[in-house]
């Protein structure tokens, strides 16, 4: 203790003061709302913490500043946790804040642990379930918010990779309270469209921003998803419930997209490689059957073969012949005796007859033959054919019948 009479000067009650401060007050967390934010240029953030009733003076140094994983902002309701000291030089006490979060955010860290331990002991987070990407995708679908940066992103890259591609794109709301309905909602009517992969991403922000993706109704759509899920949502070091359900995780976005299609140029070397393969295995097969057939044809068993083959194909020529001979002389002889019968009938053809001044006589109705003159006498009119028409006739009755008229 000092006695009355001692006199200290502002620096050591200043002084005196800090170390009362310090050693009682190492580490303590204060809840507050943010004002008068202010970020230096040396990189150390000033603020206060006030509530309804009081201000305190805060300040966050840069080591510490740099790894705050979000923008910090005056109004903001926040736990800074630190040390209390004085500074010295306007005898104001202050909080050295080591952390910054926003208040509320270690019940979400609790809720976070208790969903993953649920949904790790339900198996959701099984390797042995993770379904394969396939190598060359037909359609992809991307699941993200139409005015992010993560939608230009994944399709810059989609398209330089591999411009074959079909992207199915799902515009959803990926923060606040209707972003999990939307997500789940998306990612349910993929069955109706027939796709082969999905990217479901977003880009970075703080545990608040990316919460929609550590909802439990999202992680079971994830797991009962008709294609395989590609998560990617916030930076490298940003980790959600998605990214453990996921097929695969990707840090970024853009990372996503890479991963869920090939490089055209690869593809293309790889067939151009392949194409070069087949081709020399063709050859290579090619010349080893020709040598195996080659050896094959100089063989002695073969050579034994091949002139009981050729023996028989001369006796097989012969006998040819010989039935080729026999069926034309077969033939000549059969000609000739049809030549001869076709002689013979033309000699009997009553045409030929007619030709040579013949005339053929019938009754006037054509169906009887005349053979007599006294028929002919009788019958008064008959039909006289000559070789090349008919004409009808009177017949006078007389002791040599005469033909008195004609007509044609």
């Amino acid at each position: 203790m000092h006695g009355e009479s001692t006199v200290f000067t502002v620096a050591e009650i200043n002084a005196m003061v800090r170390d009362i401060l310090e050693d009682n007050f190492t580490d303590v967390a204060v809840e507050g709302e943010t004002s008068n934010v202010r970020v230096h240029g040396s990189g150390h953030v000033y603020f206060k913490l006030k509530d309804a009733n009081a201000a305190l003076n805060a300040v966050c140094f840069r080591s510490d500043a740099r790894l705050l994983d979000f923008d910090l902002g005056d109004g903001q309701r926040v736990v800074a946790r630190g040390r209390l000291t004085v500074y010295e030089v306007q005898g104001s006490y202050q909080l050295v804040a080591r952390t910054i979060e926003p208040a509320g955010r270690g019940d979400l860290e609790r809720a976070f642990k208790l969903l993953v331990a649920k949904l790790e002991k339900e198996g959701l987070f099984d390797e042995g379930r993770k379904r394969p990407l396939p190598r060359y995708p037909r359609r992809v679908a991307v699941i993200t918010s139409a005015s992010g940066a993560a939608v230009h992103d994944i399709f810059a890259t989609l398209t330089r990779r591999f411009a074959c591609v079909e992207v199915l794109f799902v515009p959803v709301q990926v923060q606040g309270e209707r972003a999990p309905f939307e997500i789940v909602r998306a990612l349910d009517a993929l069955s109706d469209h027939d796709v082969d992969v999905v990217i479901l991403g977003r880009g970075g922000g703080s545990i608040e921003d990316l919460w929609a993706f550590n909802d439990e109704a999202v992680a079971r759509a994830i797991h009962r998803c008709c294609a395989p899920v590609v998560s990617a949502v916030g930076h490298e070091a940003d980790v959600t419930i998605a990214d453990f359900v996921a097929d695969r995780r990707a840090a970024t976005p853009t990372m996503a997209a890479e991963i869920v299609v090939p490089e055209c140029a690869h593809v293309e070397r790889f067939v151009t490689t392949c194409t070069e393969r087949v081709g020399a295995r063709i050859r290579e097969r090619i010349g080893l059957d020709t040598r195996r057939v080659s050896e094959l044809v100089r063989s002695y068993a073969l050579g034994k073969v091949r002139g009981r083959v050729e023996r028989g194909m001369q006796t097989a020529d012969f006998s040819l012949e010989k039935i080729q001979r026999g069926v034309a002389a077969n033939l000549a002889e059969r000609r000739n005796a049809v030549e001869t019968l076709c002689a013979r009938l033309a000699a009997m053809d009553p045409r030929e007859v007619l030709r040579r001044g013949y005339t053929v006589c019938h009754d006037e109705t054509g169906t009887h033959v005349l053979c007599h003159a006294d028929e002919a006498a009788l019958a008064g009119r008959m039909r006289v054919t000559f070789h090349d028409g008919v004409v009808s006739a009177a017949v006078e009755s007389t002791a040599s019948p005469v033909i008195k008229e004609v007509a044609s």
